[in-house]
């Protein structure tokens, strides 16, 4: 078995409402191992997002561990969490939303490139936005084109590339088909699932279509009100749920799905 890039322990994110403190994570503890896609699933409110920014140190009000290749990310200093946040990144639901406006799509790519120091001159700068885009699916030319010029997949593909481009190893996908057509969302899944075998990527998918989990996930936590009730090969626990809240998301699902058939 794979050793683990990520193992959180006793993770807790709180926050304060109306002077009211949420708990919206309660100990959760697990691990994502290397080269493997972990599903974190449930439904909306079950704290599947606050449990992703918090693994990549995003929140503020957090107790436990989050252990990234054996170093706390929670407790590291200002250089320590900069090599993080090129080693682990974050794709988001919006595609859109994720891109800035006015840059172009060669300029959004280059400004991450120099950032993060991955490459100096202005050809090697441009040489790694051509390799990059075509490794998610885009003609290089796209990087004349504004984010509000391509469709939400391409803005996806290039939010991807942004992430990798960086020598990300881990990355956290949160609902990334959500706001993308029927048509287009399993092309995205299809190529983060290459991405994974290519690139050797470790990825956490957060989602609540048990479909998609199903096709996608080697291991599978499942979430309700902020705890992990279930979790394991993403396999086992949908062919056997021992949870009831498991049952009842796949009575769900199987319902949904046998209505969108009769239609």
């Amino acid at each position: 078995m794979s050793t683990p890039l990520l193992q959180v322990e006793h993770l807790r994110v709180t926050y304060r409402v109306a002077r009211r403190k949420v708990v919206a994570v309660q100990d959760a503890s697990f691990v994502a191992r290397r080269g493997r896609c972990l599903g974190i699933a449930g439904e909306s409110g079950s704290g599947k997002s606050s449990l992703a920014r918090a693994i990549l140190a995003l929140e503020d009000q957090v107790s436990g561990k989050v252990l990234f290749d054996g170093q706390d990310v929670l407790r590291q200093t200002r250089a320590a969490r900069r090599e993080f946040r090129r080693r682990a990144q974050m794709v988001f639901q919006d595609p859109l939303g994720s891109l800035n406006p006015r840059l172009k799509v060669g300029a959004a790519l280059g400004e991450v490139l120099r950032v993060h120091k991955i490459a100096d001159s202005r050809a090697d700068v441009q040489a790694q936005i051509a390799r990059w885009l075509t490794t998610v699916g885009l003609d290089p030319a796209y990087a004349d084109r504004f984010p509000h010029e391509l469709s939400g997949g391409q803005r996806q593909r290039v939010n991807i590339a942004r992430a990798l481009c960086v020598g990300a190893e881990f990355l956290v996908a949160d609902e990334p088909v959500s706001a993308l057509d029927v048509s287009v969302q399993a092309q995205i899944l299809n190529l983060l699932q290459t991405l994974q075998a290519d690139c050797g990527i470790t990825w956490v998918l957060i989602g609540h279509d048990l479909a998609v989990m199903r096709h996608m996930a080697d291991d599978l936590l499942i979430m309700q009100a902020g705890e992990i009730v279930e979790s394991g090969p993403a396999a086992q626990i949908l062919e056997n749920p021992q949870h009831p809240y498991t049952r009842a998301l796949l009575a769900s699902a199987s319902h949904l799905e046998s209505a969108q058939n009769g239609l």
